[in-house]
């Protein structure tokens, strides 16, 4: 009986061969269920390794409405095998998951967590900013008013919202504050730009994030 956080993608044109590692078809393909934000975007998922077995394997939904943990564990409590798909990236970060898996770690049920790629430290990673404290504060306030913290703050945004979103941003931050934007992550349109408010002031085109998937980093003046 072990349950498995499966990694996935961060877009649909990524590329497998740079997100998934050594192993990681062998297990999917030989598990006996799995657990599923969105059936669609989990079938899609299937179909990087063997679909033709996958596709008849039962799905359960586990999403930010999901309460029947003890239920939906009992397959794994009989002894089978099932795994957690994330719509993108890894289970469990920014993503429904943390619930079962401690429902599953009560139960003596083994937790297996596959590497994969994950937005939020390959956006620290990339940004060229002191990561050694962060604070993940999930989406950006729809004013865009952050608090002034010691810490780099990380933040996710819908794509459509991403211009929008950094116009407030620029009309409430200092000029010496920094703002790091990674969008298109893992696809060859990836782009990384890390600067001062006062640069974003003067180059900013809301075009060049419009519509992308992105991670915002803030750090502010007086913890610079």
């Amino acid at each position: 009986m072990t349950l498995y956080l499966l990694p996935n993608l961060l877009h649909p044109e990524a590329d497998p061969k740079l997100s998934f590692v050594i192993g990681l078809e062998e297990i999917v393909n030989q598990l006996d269920g799995f657990f599923v934000e969105h059936p669609k975007d989990a079938r899609a998922y299937l179909k990087h390794f063997d679909f033709e077995k996958l596709k008849t394997k039962p799905m359960e939904v586990l999403d930010k409405d999901t309460t029947n943990f003890v239920t939906l564990l009992q397959p794994l409590i009989k002894g089978e095998k099932w795994g957690i798909i994330a719509d993108v990236g890894l289970p469990c970060i920014a993503d429904p998951g943390a619930k079962l898996v401690y429902g599953a770690k009560d139960k003596n049920i083994d937790v297996v967590a596959i590497p994969g790629p994950c937005s939020i430290f390959l956006a620290l990673m990339l940004s060229g900013l002191e990561s050694q404290t962060f604070a993940f504060q999930g989406y950006l306030p729809r004013d865009c008013n952050i608090q002034r913290l010691p810490v780099l703050q990380v933040f996710i945004e819908t794509p459509y919202n991403n211009d929008k979103s950094l116009e407030k941003l620029l009309a409430i931050l200092v000029d010496e504050d920094v703002i790091s934007i990674a969008a298109d992550l893992t696809l060859p349109t990836q782009k990384v730009v890390t600067k001062k408010v006062k640069w974003w002031k003067e180059n900013f085109k809301a075009e060049e994030f419009y519509k992308k998937p992105a991670i915002f980093l803030i750090k502010t003046r007086q913890f610079l």
